[in-house]
């Protein structure tokens, strides 16, 4: 499980791009609560996900069609699958 900065981190996004993917519900996380504050919490494969959603967003594709890109290429990997 990484928190928000460790994926921006480990994905290049920023944790506003990470956020809106959220609230897009394009990804998913977890929450909990610590003393006083609440943390998201995201699974390994979210991580790839936003990788391969950023790569089509820096392309130039909306967030939309990045989306679309990024799930097929998700769900169906190639042998010559690059980043």
């Amino acid at each position: 499980m990484l928190r928000i900065t460790e994926l921006a981190r480990k994905t290049g996004a920023s944790v506003d791009e990470i956020r809106y993917l959220e609230r897009k519900r394009f990804i998913e996380s977890t929450r909990s609560r610590l003393t006083q504050r609440e943390v998201r919490h995201f699974q390994d494969t979210e991580a790839r996900k936003i990788q391969l959603i950023i790569k089509y967003r820096r392309q130039g594709f909306t967030w939309d069609v990045a989306f679309q890109k990024a799930r097929q290429e998700f769900d169906k990997p190639t042998l010559f699958d690059r980043e």
